[in-house]
């Protein structure tokens, strides 16, 4: 569907004059593309897609959340927060992207990794940024008909919808010339989260984050469509001497309300992570939110990120992985957040070790939380087993 939209969408407009191609006025609140303009072809494309983005599968309808990532964006956005509509996109990867007609796309894994409210409002300001700018015309104009934008449609295999706003949004970019517009996107966004009284070093925490995932990866080749974006170590130098000049300034970090936000999914999302099997990056990512959740005495999600972080140890199973992950998940039975299946593995980590009455308890444990689990006859004949011998 992307590539049919995409052609039917550059069938539709002429090709851009030197004129055209002039960067355009901000985008004020409220205002709409001048009729049978180029813009005006591109924002319909777009409201076709959002109009099939609302019926699609991962979208994440949880009213709480939903409400609060918005209010999070329209406190950036300011004015213009009746022009935006957020939505969340269960997709377990570091993204958001903002489509020319106002629509805005948050991803799961985003939201996984960051940690408190200043960092959210930063990357949702860099969008709005995209939005305001009219970036996507400038890109459009810029790109369209060429080979790359073409392919750039189907660079995120089986997201199809999400590929399709992500590209046009202005994250498939093929120049120099959009490189400027996210360093341009990165200071905008910035400046609307400061003024928010949110916490300049936010953007510093985020990539700083993000520079250590890419390190531990094995792959190390981006996405096609994230290539022109400005890589990450110059985007942490940049938010971190940004920081700098703002170190007085009274702020406010927000994270105690955006955990309490997130914590319901915690368990999916982690889980999620897990499913993309690039167990070096989990490891690196799970083992960074434990340490933080550690280090702001936020005790409430320590169980699962022990849990979610030992399995990365067992599935990826080397060296010594087996021994740590047997550690991490003694240590997050210990935490009353703990899941269920966190007593199971603690199970079969007792049995291990032919400790057989510690092993049994363990997996009463678990059926006692997981009265339905799938896998229970075959757990009882374990018990039953460990106890005859004793």
């Amino acid at each position: 569907m992307a590539v049919v939209l995409a052609t039917a969408l550059a069938a539709l407009m002429p090709m851009p004059s030197a004129a055209a191609e002039a960067a355009p006025v901000p985008l004020q609140p409220g205002e709409r593309p001048a009729a049978n303009s180029t813009e005006a072809e591109l924002w319909y494309g777009m409201d076709q897609a959002e109009r099939d983005l609302k019926t699609a599968p991962i979208l994440v309808r949880d009213p709480a959340l939903n409400a609060y990532v918005h209010g999070v964006a329209c406190r950036v956005a300011g004015p213009h927060c009746q022009d935006l509509r957020v939505y969340i996109v269960d997709v377990p990867v570091f993204n958001a992207s903002m489509a020319p007609n106002g629509a805005m796309l948050v991803f799961t894994g985003a939201l996984l990794r960051m940690q408190d409210e200043s960092e959210l409002a930063l990357v949702l300001g860099h969008e709005f940024a995209h939005y305001r700018q009219r970036h996507s015309l400038r890109y459009w104009n810029k790109a369209k008909g060429t080979t790359a934008f073409m392919a750039s449609f189907g660079a995120i295999p089986g997201l199809n919808l999400v590929a399709l706003a992500a590209s046009i949004g202005g994250l498939a970019n093929v120049s120099k010339f959009s490189r400027d517009m996210e360093r341009e996107a990165d200071r905008i966004g910035y400046d609307h989260a400061l003024g928010q009284g949110y916490d300049p070093k936010a953007g510093a925490e985020v990539w700083g984050r993000m520079l250590r995932e890419e390190k531990s990866s094995k792959a190390r080749k981006p996405w096609p469509v994230f290539a022109s974006h400005p890589n990450t170590a110059e985007r942490l130098e940049d938010t971190a001497a940004a920081a700098k000049t703002h170190a007085q300034t009274p702020h406010q970090i927000g994270r105690e309300a955006y955990q309490a936000a997130m914590r319901p999914f915690l368990d999916r999302w982690l889980a999620a992570e897990l499913s993309r099997r690039t167990y070096d990056t989990s490891i690196q990512v799970i083992g960074d939110l434990k340490q933080e959740a550690l280090s702001a005495s936020d005790l409430g999600s320590q169980g699962l990120y022990a849990f979610y972080l030992a399995e990365a140890y067992r599935r990826r199973g080397k060296n010594d992985d087996r021994e740590q992950a047997a550690k991490l998940v003694a240590e997050a039975v210990t935490h009353a957040d703990a899941p269920p299946a966190a007593w199971r593995e603690y199970g079969y980590v007792l049995r291990d070790r032919n400790e057989s009455k510690p092993a049994a308890d363990a997996f009463r444990r678990y059926l006692a939380a997981a009265p339905s689990a799938d896998e229970r006859s075959f757990i009882e004949k374990t018990i039953a087993d460990l106890e005859s011998a004793q």
